[in-house]
């Protein structure tokens, strides 16, 4: 494996590069305030030989060019004080100490140690600058008193590390609002996520109690068709025009009425891709399903003639004992009456795939003090165990989670040879 060699050019980039004080992000009204400062401390060095002229009457005729270069110094150092603010405090220590034009960098140094690092580290970096400025007054005394002087030092770095607190305390506050802003809109995503996948997963038991009810049918008529059929090949005769017509109108129909239901169910999933919802303008209070996508089927008790219609057009034997009145059944919450239709309805596709022929008996009853219950049982498949209830798989899973989450119970159970499905709900108006 090589090993890539540094070369003197790639040494002075990476060296370039950690130099480079334009390296770290800068927002507008940043470049704004670095400016303004560094424009400000160039104005100090230019205004303190004629502002502090009695001090530097009082200093040797080479200390003034040096404070002069050392306020240079400060000035241009303030450009890292965003990428490296511990360097600077630390480089700006003796320079803002003994230099009269280098005061303003000094204290900005300071204020920017106390916005971006820990606590100790400006308590620190200003001590230091404390521990200079402050024995500068045996130097060259500016005032008549030390203790006045010790306490402009003091309020002038404190003035600073104020500044500078107050200034992290809303840096502190706003990162905090929009980590909380963060964590909202991904809670915000999960909840929405949740809520479509709950829409697919009920679109996904509409699609098999629809279709498995339809190709159940379907399959019964074009079995009985194929039957007729292979009979009457076999006593030489054939089925006539309308006999023939018949069959097939009905298959058809069937069929149109399977892939209608289809087209319905499948709208929920098709809508999620052509309409995006706004999540800044939508809130997961006011989503509908028809926002989701397009409703699924809603069917209620009043469309049980038809289906059981439909399944004895089919040559289901079919028994009804409907305690209840079906007014007030029609009462019932439409989620209630759905999950009643679908019930019977899963009850006769089971019955018509495991034991076709069979009668199979239907007990509706209910009351608002029980509830509401739905009974269908048909005979077992001859040497069905107990072990082999059928129909224990998508339907019936679907069905019981569909009944657990209005609230009521599934139960399946084979009891003197007969498969029996017994469903129990609230009465919930």
């Amino acid at each position: 494996m090589s090993t890539a060699v540094a070369t003197p050019g790639r040494r002075l980039r990476r060296v370039a590069g950690l130099l480079n004080p334009f390296a770290v992000s800068r927002r507008r009204q940043d470049w704004v305030i670095d400016i303004l400062i560094f424009v400000i401390a160039v104005i100090e060095i230019i205004w303190t030989p004629t502002a502090m002229a009695y001090i530097y009457d009082r200093l040797p005729d080479w200390w003034q060019p040096i404070d002069l270069a050392g306020g240079a110094v400060g000035a241009v150092a303030l450009w890292w004080r965003r990428r490296y603010p511990l360097v600077v405090g630390y480089l700006l220590v003796p320079i803002g100490g003994l230099c009269l034009s280098a005061g303003l960098p000094a204290i900005v140094a300071v204020f920017t140690v106390t916005v971006r690092r820990r606590t100790i580290d400006f308590l620190l970096v200003t001590a230091a600058h404390l521990a200079i400025a402050i024995p500068f007054y045996f130097l060259i005394p500016l005032t008549d008193q030390f203790l006045l002087w010790v306490v402009f030092m003091v309020l002038t770095y404190g003035t600073a590390i104020g500044f500078g607190l107050a200034a992290r305390a809303r840096l502190q506050v706003i990162a905090g609002l929009l980590d909380s802003a963060e964590r909202d809109r991904m809670d915000y995503e999960q909840q929405l996520q949740l809520v479509r996948q709950a829409e697919r997963h009920q679109v996904a038991r509409e699609m098999h109690d629809v279709l498995a009810h339809r190709i159940s049918l379907l399959s019964v008529h074009a079995g009985a068709l194929e039957y007729r059929t292979r009979t009457a090949t076999e006593q030489g005769l054939a089925l006539n025009d309308e006999e023939i017509r018949s069959s097939v109108t009905v298959i058809r129909e069937s069929a149109h009425q399977a892939l209608e239901e289809l087209r319905q169910v499948l709208q929920v999933l098709r809508a999620d891709a052509d309409d995006q919802l706004d999540h800044d303008q939508v809130s997961l209070d006011q989503l509908r399903p028809d926002q989701l996508g397009t409703a699924p089927p809603q069917v209620t008790v009043a469309a049980l003639p038809t289906l059981i219609g439909q399944a004895r057009a089919a040559g289901q034997v079919i028994t009804l004992h409907q305690t209840v009145d079906q007014d007030r059944l029609l009462g019932l919450d439409e989620q209630v009456q759905r999950t009643i239709f679908r019930t019977i309805q899963e009850g006769l596709t089971n019955a018509r795939k495991h034991t076709p022929g069979a009668i199979v008996d239907i007990e509706l009853s209910g009351s608002t003090e029980s509830g509401v219950r739905v009974v269908i049982t048909n005979p077992l498949p001859i040497g069905t165990t107990k072990a082999e209830i059928p129909g224990a798989g998508v339907g019936l899973t679907g069905l019981a989670e569909r009944v657990r989450l209005d609230g009521g119970r599934l139960s399946r159970d084979v009891a003197d040879g007969r498969f029996v499905l017994t469903a129990r709900l609230p009465w919930r108006s």
